[in-house]
Order: structure tokens, then sequence, then C-alpha cells
């Protein structure tokens, strides 16, 4: 149970520091924002490119946050300490719902938007089920 627990966590937090970097480095907002924006990047004022670049990267670094925190986190898991555990769940609450949460309200908005709903969800089963394998020991 314990290779489950840390191989789940392990993808989680690779997977969100995968969304992190990019976030981070990205040039301009992502085609699904152009969609639910109704305008290319292009047509934004540079004052509003500004403002969503740095968003983007508040967004990237939160994402990196969460996914080095969850690698820091194998360390005690790995030992089977107990509230690794829930603060690896509590972690991944605080950081994937509220992103899962608005990769739906956007498709809601845009429904031809191709929000990263699939990956928001497997992040938060990643990390969700990998923080309650330890409560099965």
């Amino acid at each position: 149970m314990a290779i489950l627990q840390l191989s789940l966590i392990s993808m989680a937090a690779l997977l969100s520091i995968a969304f992190g970097i990019r976030y981070l480095f990205t040039k301009t907002f992502m085609p699904y924002h152009a969609t639910v924006a109704g305008q290319p990047w292009s047509e934004l004022t540079p004052g509003l490119q500004t403002v969503i670049l740095g968003m983007l990267r508040i967004l990237g670094g939160g994402f990196n946050t969460y996914g080095l925190a969850l690698l820091w986190l194998l360390l005690p898991l790995s030992r089977n300490e107990a509230w690794a555990s829930w603060a690896a769940l509590t972690l991944t609450l605080a950081a994937v719902l509220p992103t899962l949460y608005v990769t739906v309200y956007l498709r809601r908005f845009a429904p031809t938007a191709k929000t990263p709903i699939a990956p928001a969800s497997i992040a938060l089963a990643l990390g969700v089920v990998g923080s309650c394998v330890s409560f099965y020991r």
C-alpha cells in the first residue's frame, strides 16, 4: 500500500508542477481563455494582457507550490507518519478543488472552451486517493 500511495501522490505532484511550469512561462493566455473571452490575445489591451499574465504567473506558482509540497511529503509518508496523509489530503482539496471548480465554471459559460477539466479531475483523484490509501492500512 505504501508504494501505491507514494506513486499516486508523486503523479499528482508532477502533474501539478507540469501545469505550474506551463502557466509560469506562457506568453499569452491559453486557447480556452480566448474562447471564454470571445477575443484573441492580440486584441486585448496591453494593460489587460499584463493583468492576465500576472494572474497566470500566480496560478503557476500555486501549482508548483502544491506539487513541491506533495513531493516533500513523500518523506514522512514513506515513514508512515499519519499527519502527512492528512496534510496531503488538505493540500489537495485546498489547491485542486478551486481549480476544478473554475475549469467547470468556464466550460459552462463557454461550452466550446476546451478547459482542462480532465487533468484537474485526475489531479484531484490522484491526490485524494493517494492521501486516503494510508487510512486503510
